[in-house]
């Protein structure tokens, strides 16, 4: 009996005479060593020397995984392909040329991926290492720029036509209604538009080993015929589509009572300008967050029934597609006997059961994710770790772009306007690439952001941060309320004359004790605003300029305070629920973060006259302080965001720190775990706490969870009293 066969790899050939044994031979090695049924699908394109020879070699020494066809003229790369599809008998189709710029062997590296990520394509985006910068590249990079700008698209390279994907889905996407002069430059649009999920990863591209690419030779002329496909590309996509917009939908028919002010000439030319470049600068996020933004501006002021009636719109369309698309969840619901429509108010949201973090590592590939998650894009996101296991889920791009606009909304609450200047205590590169980085740096500029290091804060960088404080004058700045702590004591304790007093600041990642906030302000001489998010969902509460609890963003989320399978009374504490209700790649429905929260009543009217729900204090959040021998402040964050890119290695972690000077590290090693890139964790270490800080290690099998049902991610017990801080020296309290 034949077996069945997985992949075919489709060759167009155009006198590669030279390049073709060596690319079978290797092809054919790959598919053995990662024991993949494959077969080889060779289209010869009228070629004038002996390709067509090698091909028939080539068959007759690997046999039945060769698979020869031939066009009697030249008809191009597009129809080679079509042709190469049309014969292919794999479940699954990868597209590579047959110059061996792209390395054969990365071919497993596609099947891989498109095979474990349930994606509909894969592209392999060509990595810079060793690549030549002559000018084919820098007009690959401009176009690709171009086209990520004008599609909305995110891609590193949808230039690339080194792609895997079903036949099914190849056959959708080459529909093209015009012939271009390169269509790998619109297989990924055309997939984009499509609706379908796209993933990219890194592949070597190198220098052919015989002939010269044209495009080398002259580049002008594919420059030219580049921009009459694009001309074609505005006519083949419609680009303007459009998702479905429930918020929009419902305020057409829900007059909010109240306008914001509008900005003024220059800060609206600035506005327009940054939403317009903004595919450029912030991941995965379109020109649509825009619209998105000034709905939310609207919404917030709808009374408490109206934003319950909008909440209960979006749940029950989340539930119909949880149901419809997700095994997980409709397995679940029947096996308690609830249909989508059993969903008529917000309380029967609690007839479904809680979701944990448990739940979800055990079904993120076996039903949870949607069979048809929006596909437009969507995202892994990796938690930070700090409970001391990194956690991954998957987020798609209106979620994001929902989350972005609330951002921005939360701002203003503090009293900036876009515009302003502002600052960020921040975690500055840690586990970023540089292209993330370069991302990160242009949407600074675009918004007048400056960032100062959260992680290094000794007395020299403190008083260096008060001298760019003082230049640079920021109306709001934001960051983790360990550094904003520790900032403001030791300011307290220092005379640093005159420092500039903000509209705001925005503190964020764990609870700011009444003190210390009231130290902040005293030093600061302005209001605290505290942001209540996780990795997950990111901001899901603010504090608003009312200062009486957290207001939800309710148009993106559902949240419960649960105590004892009920809904906590006000002024009760209990745990904190979310149903995001804008992911629709992977339903979050009663999803536990693993915070305790004081319930408020949500049908009340916040200060601020805002109809939004509110919560009251976030319990449980404050995180341990590790002091480095080099007299850095480390917050436990630093750890977070250290460890969640090394999940490969380290299913859990807890850092501790008995004395002063040293550190033991609690270690639950991961099915990957290796020495070399745990020798390089333990550098970072170094790098932050000092070269000669004490760092001991210990395996362990399992570390306890704490009582909020989370991993403390970091603990001290030096009893330090950070009122008491002057210079660089850290005060203790007496041994008792």
């Amino acid at each position: 009996m034949n077996k069945k066969i997985i992949l075919s790899v489709i060759i167009p050939c155009y006198n590669e005479e030279k390049n073709l044994p060596e690319l079978a031979e290797r092809i054919i090695k790959t598919f053995a060593m990662k024991n993949i049924d494959g077969e080889i699908v060779f289209v010869d394109d009228a070629s004038e020397d002996g390709t067509h020879g090698a091909m028939r070699r080539i068959a007759d020494e690997y046999g039945t995984a060769i698979i020869i066809k031939k066009h009697d003229q030249n008809k191009g790369l597009f129809e080679a392909w079509k042709t190469g599809i049309k014969y292919a008998q794999g479940e699954y189709v990868c597209f590579i040329d047959a110059d061996l710029q792209n390395l054969p062997e990365d071919i497993a590296s596609l099947y891989e991926e498109i095979h474990f990520t349930h994606a509909d394509m894969v592209q392999g985006y060509r990595s810079s290492i060793g690549r030549v910068k002559n000018s084919r590249y820098y007009l690959s990079r401009g176009l690709n720029l171009l086209l990520n700008l004008i599609f909305g698209m995110h891609a590193k390279d949808n230039k690339s036509g080194f792609i895997i994907a079903s036949k099914e889905v190849l056959e959708d996407v080459l529909r093209f209604r015009y012939l271009y002069y390169y269509p790998q430059s619109f297989i990924a649009v055309s997939a984009h538009i499509k609706g379908y999920a796209i993933r990219e990863i890194e592949t070597i591209f190198q220098s052919r080993l015989y002939g010269e690419s044209f495009i080398t030779k002259n580049p002008i002329r594919p420059t030219l015929l580049s921009f009459v496909d694009l001309t074609k590309a505005f006519f083949e996509f419609n680009i303007f589509f459009k998702k479905e917009n429930v918020l929009a939908d419902f305020l057409k028919h829900h007059k909010p009572q109240r306008q914001d002010t509008p900005l003024s000439w220059w800060r609206k030319s600035l506005f327009n300008f940054y939403f317009l470049t903004l595919p450029l600068h912030v991941w995965m996020l379109s020109r649509n967050t825009k619209q998105y933004y000034f709905e939310l501006k609207k919404s917030q002021w709808l009374s408490p029934e109206e934003i319950r009636e909008l909440q209960l719109i979006k749940l029950r369309k989340l539930v119909r597609h949880a149901y419809q698309h997700s095994r997980y969840y409709r397995k679940l619901f029947d096996s308690r006997g609830i249909k989508p429509q059993d969903i008529l108010t917000l309380a029967d949201l609690q007839k479904l059961p809680l979701l944990d973090k448990d739940t979800v590592r055990e079904n993120l590939y076996f039903g949870l994710l949607s069979d048809n998650y929006d596909k437009n894009k969507i995202l892994k996101i990796s938690t930070s770790g700090s409970t001391g296991q990194p956690f991954v889920c998957y987020a798609d791009q209106h979620q994001l772009e929902m989350r972005w606009a609330a951002t921005l909304r939360s701002m203003e609450w503090t009293g900036y306007q876009f515009g302003d200047r502002q600052m960020r205590l921040w975690h500055q590169t840690l586990g970023m690439t540089w292209s993330q980085i370069a991302r990160e740096y242009l949407d600074a500029i675009l918004s007048r952001r400056k960032f100062i290091s959260a992680y290094q804060m000794t007395g020299d960088n403190i008083k260096k941060f008060v001298k760019a404080l003082n230049r640079y004058k920021p109306a709001l700045i934001d960051g983790y309320a360990e550094s904003f702590n520790f900032l403001a004591c030791y300011l307290n304790n220092q005379d640093m004359g005159n420092i500039h007093s903000p509209k705001g600041i925005i503190s964020s990642a764990q609870t700011l004790p009444d003190q210390s906030r009231a130290i902040i302000e005293k030093v600061f001489k302005c209001t605290v605003f505290d942001k209540y998010g996780s990795r997950e969902f990111s901001g899901v509460a603010y504090e608003s300029n009312g200062h009486d609890g957290h207001l939800l963003v309710a148009e993106n989320y559902i949240v419960e305070i649960i105590k004892d399978g009920r809904q906590a009374l006000p002024g009760e504490v209990g745990e904190v629920i979310v149903t995001d209700l804008n992911n629709y790649c992977m339903p979050f429905i009663r999803y536990r973060v693993g915070d305790l929260a004081v319930a408020m009543d949500d049908m009340k009217v916040s200060p601020c006259g805002r109809g939004l729900p509110r919560i009251g204090t976030i319990e449980g959040r404050v995180q341990a302080i590790i002091i480095g021998k080099n007299g850095n402040f480390v917050p436990g964050t630093f750890f977070a965001h250290l460890y969640k890119d090394y999940g490969h290695i380290i299913r859990q972690y807890k850092v501790i720190q008995e004395e002063d000077g040293s550190v033991t590290l609690q270690i639950v090693k991961a099915v990957g775990f290796n020495e070399d890139e745990f020798s390089k964790l333990i550098n970072i270490h170094r790098e932050f706490l000092g070269k000669d800080m004490n760092i001991s290690v210990e395996f362990v099998k399992e570390i306890p969870m704490v009582r909020t049902g989370k991993q403390q991610g970091s603990i001290s017990r030096l009893k330090i009293d950070f009122q008491k801080v002057k210079g660089n020296i850290i005060k203790r309290y007496p041994e008792k």
